[in-house]
């Protein structure tokens, strides 16, 4: 059984902020590639890479914010890494009770790094040490990947409200946010085809209708929290038509045969 109580609670984002990705990333991705393949047969659709933002030059870009929805299972972090470029590398802004859940995890976790982790009741100076990390890995050329539901439950084909963290990730660091629609990873099995579509990206300004490169609202002022609940009903707006089609396009008849459906709750 693996060992659940974490003894440390790092703050802050784990690992130096960098936009390459070592060795042990791209050994990880590609074992995970393989095992996504070649066991357990599982196929992702992705469509829109050509939205992705990059460099004069053609090269991907760095600097941007992915916001992936809807988040339904242990899987859709993978889905991510896998159907987006190794580089720039990605650092995830996640939950620190998943991520060091158990010692082997841990281990994997503090030497990939790229990871921000949050605790419950960390207050305003893990908030801080959050926005930090964030600004650090955006700021290195790095992807931030986060997936931005909170609260209760919502049917399938429908993506849960989104947090404030975005906006403020957004606000804080002018970083373009690229929508991420995820489709079919309700429910894993042997052979399940699953969908990601890369969406437009857009930055807080559009989102909110203010002027293009104007000022964001002053730190932790009403201002600035008000603005960024506005960016992130913009954006759930702005995706939920991309998150129903990811469910229609993904949805699974009723004859074919489901083995292995273990997968859905296999990382929990």
């Amino acid at each position: 059984m693996g060992d659940r109580s974490s003894p440390v609670r790092p703050i802050g984002l784990l690992g130096a902020p960098t936009a390459r990705a070592t060795r042990l990333y791209r050994g990880l991705l590609r074992a995970c590639d393989l095992v996504r393949g070649s066991i357990f047969a599982i196929r992702i659709e992705v469509i829109g890479l050509d939205r992705l933002p990059v460099e004069p030059d053609g090269r991907p870009a760095g600097g941007w914010i992915a916001a992936g929805a809807p988040h339904r299972t242990w899987v859709d972090p993978f889905v991510v890494a896998l159907a987006l470029p190794v580089e720039p590398r990605l650092t995830y802004f996640g939950d620190g009770r998943a991520i060091f859940r158990s010692r082997w995890r841990r281990f994997v976790f503090r030497r990939i790094g790229g990871v921000i982790p949050i605790w419950p009741g960390g207050g305003r100076s893990a908030v801080e040490a959050h926005i930090a990390g964030a600004m650090g890995a955006l700021d290195a050329g790095a992807v931030l990947c986060l997936f931005p539901e909170s609260g209760p439950a919502v049917p399938v084909g429908t993506a849960r409200r989104f947090g404030l963290g975005l906006g403020y990730f957004a606000l804080r660091s002018g970083a373009p946010i690229v929508p991420l629609a995820l489709g079919g990873t309700e429910d894993l099995y042997r052979g399940r085809r699953l969908r990601l579509e890369v969406l437009e990206p857009v930055g807080w300004q559009a989102l909110v209708g203010a002027p293009s490169g104007g000022p964001p609202p002053a730190p932790w002022s009403p201002e600035e929290r008000a603005t960024a609940r506005r960016i992130v009903v913009a954006l759930h707006e702005r995706m939920s038509s991309a998150v129903a089609s990811g469910h229609g396009a993904t949805v699974v008849p009723p004859n074919v045969r489901r083995r292995w459906r273990w997968l859905t709750t296999a990382w929990h």
